[in-house]
């Protein structure tokens, strides 16, 4: 793909065939859970469902538009100054409308604006019948300049590089200062096909299985590329040379060309720029070694927390702990947790390959051929993709999840239960939907997981996936996942080095009253959102807003005295989730 240079930081692709009209969207981005170790095992929060966006149509005569900049799909019951304050961005309408009208030589007609938590896309119809896609990102998606040129190098790469179905890019532009729009935008073809979440539920068991049979191959396509290092993909001009790994390539893996134009830089996943790490000096990579990475979410948190953290100040209040946070307790377990990574790293070579991996295949993000056959046609949103290690990138797309306890393990498929033939007709109904969904998931996972799959993975996996949370999820993630390690210590150890871990028979009875209590709270919080209707963080949508709002003023005081004594002894600071508990945030220069 040839990238043309022109003044004001815009990136332009000039398109060579006709593009075709279709749709193209972004849903709401959910939350990654940390599932515990199993025999001591936490209830996730809940997670948000698919979201429908309203559209707001915005005409070219439009002058000014103050819902095109606001977050308009939706409302937070709490900290929603914060919420809409990390979705606000003000741009040139006109200017975009500009450099549309030049990228695809036709004016602009209209947009309609659909928005997911971290972008808005605009879907922009033109004089001459055909339709584009704008995007627009939100201050909340991530670095400047990093995610977005991340984000179409990758782009670029997997379509012309491994054969990827994704959208053409016509233009864009990472650098919102000087590139005359005012915000960080990416042009791109509209995604052929349908969306897989308006099909889904209507296809037979054959054309699911065209599906998982279609994203089995794009994937192994993606991870047929070893690179040298872990991190994310950019065009070379686009990263100092100081911060690019000094080769694209792993030593023996093969070659897929372009060397002299992309190369693996410093990570740009949100994680390592929320709030005040934007402007710290931290290690976001390349990483040459997994133990390097692995340390580096520590180091990170523990370089945060000792100069920004603030105890019990949460983004979501229903993600609270059950006690009041200590910076000495963070830093102490986040230090341990170090201690032991060099004995939690798989020792086979292929699960450590760094790889490329799409981590939201939700079916919002997957476009099917509209025909009987429902090939996968386009896969749309890479934002914060990155190359990192296969055993901890590899997972199962959202879609095909199932309830692990009825799965089979190994290579076994599931079948219906022995009782099934005595069942009544509606029970056989939801069995056999069940098998269905579960034959399915297992499909994928022989087919992609099981070649990749490692001993001890949760024991692995858990202390990586909550040593980067701790302020946020609370320290007992990590110190349950702590005790793991140390009671399989002789598993995991690849010597007969000591384990640096200490659990003194006290320490193992209080983590487990510790547990049982944040299991009660969360069991609590749950029915309250359940009760509530609302989705993570307190989203609720903009016509449900005024009767949540009205029904949560009455209902504290309606609580048994019982419960809120019990409460306020667990939680001395106040322990009622529906309310403001983070300030506004700012915007901080950010560091590569």
């Amino acid at each position: 793909m040839k990238v043309l240079r022109s003044p004001a930081s815009v990136r332009i692709v000039r398109p060579t065939t006709a593009l075709k009209p279709t749709n193209l969207s972004r849903k709401l981005a959910t939350a990654v859970s940390i599932t515990p170790p199993s025999y001591l095992s936490l209830p996730p929060p809940g997670l948000p469902h698919p979201l429908s966006d309203p559209p707001v149509v915005t005409s070219l005569g439009t002058e000014y538009n103050e819902t095109l900049f606001r977050y308009t799909s939706g409302r937070w019951l709490y900290n929603e100054s914060q919420q809409m304050a990390q979705r606000y961005i003000k741009f040139d309408v006109a200017a975009l409308h500009r450099v549309i009208a030049s990228v695809c030589a036709s004016p602009v007609v209209s947009m309609e604006k659909k928005e997911g938590l971290f972008n808005k896309t605009l879907m922009v119809t033109l004089a001459n019948g055909k339709k584009v896609a704008a995007r627009i990102k939100n201050p909340i998606a991530g670095p400047d300049h990093l995610m977005t040129s991340s984000e179409v190098a990758t782009m670029d790469f997997v379509r012309h590089n491994l054969g990827i179905p994704v959208p053409k890019i016509l233009a864009w532009s990472s650098h919102a200062a000087n590139n005359g729009v005012g915000a960080e935008y990416i042009i791109m073809e509209s995604a052929p096909g349908v969306q897989l979440s308006t099909v889904w539920r209507t296809m037979d068991s054959r054309q699911k299985k065209n599906v998982v049979n279609s994203i089995v191959a794009l994937e192994q396509n993606m991870l047929n590329a070893k690179f040298a290092q872990y991190g994310s993909l950019y065009y070379r001009d686009d990263i100092p040379e100081s911060k690019r790994a000094p080769r694209l390539y792993a030593h023996g893996s093969r070659r897929f060309g372009s060397e002299e134009k992309f190369c693996i830089g410093p990570i740009a996943h949100r994680n390592f720029y929320e709030d005040e790490r934007a402007a710290m000096d931290l290690d976001r990579g390349p990483w040459s070694s997994p133990e390097d990475y692995l340390r580096s979410l520590a180091l990170r948190e523990e370089a945060w927390i000792s100069r920004f953290a603030k105890p019990n100040i949460h983004d979501d209040p229903f993600r609270n702990v059950s006690g009041p946070q200590l910076k000495e307790e963070h830093l102490r377990c986040l230090e341990q947790y170090r201690s032991i990574v060099p004995a939690i790293v798989p020792t086979a070579r292929k699960v450590l390959a760094s790889n490329l991996w799409h981590s939201d295949l939700n079916p919002g993000n997957i476009f099917v051929s509209d025909d009987e056959e429902r090939r996968v046609v386009s896969i749309i949103d890479w934002q914060g993709c990155w190359a990192g290690p296969a055993y901890l990138q590899m997972t199962s797309p959202s879609f095909l999840a199932c309830d692990g306890a009825g799965l089979p393990s190994g290579l076994d498929f599931p079948k219906l239960p022995p009782e099934y033939d005595i069942m009544s007709q509606d029970t056989k109904a939801i069995m056999r939907e069940d098998h269905k969904a579960q034959m399915l998931h297992k499909l994928y996972e022989i087919k992609q997981l099981y070649p990749y799959r490692i001993s001890d993975r949760e024991a692995r996996t858990m202390p990586v996936r909550a040593a980067g949370r701790t302020w946020k999820d609370g320290i007992l993630p990590l110190r349950l996942a702590l005790l793991d390690i140390f009671s399989r210590w002789e598993e995991l150890s690849r010597s007969d080095e000591p384990c640096p871990l200490r659990f003194t028979r006290e320490e193992v009875q209080e983590l487990k009253r510790q547990r049982d209590r944040y299991v009660d709270w969360h069991d609590f919080l749950d029915d309250v959102r359940t009760t509530f209707g609302m989705r993570l963080y307190g989203w609720v949508s903009p016509h449900e807003y005024p009767s949540k709002r009205a029904l949560l003023e009455g209902t504290r005081s309606r609580l048994p005295v019982a419960l809120t004594s019990q409460l306020e002894e667990i939680l001395p600071q106040d322990w009622w989730p529906f309310r403001d508990t983070v300030p506004l945030p700012s915007a901080p220069e950010v560091r590569v």
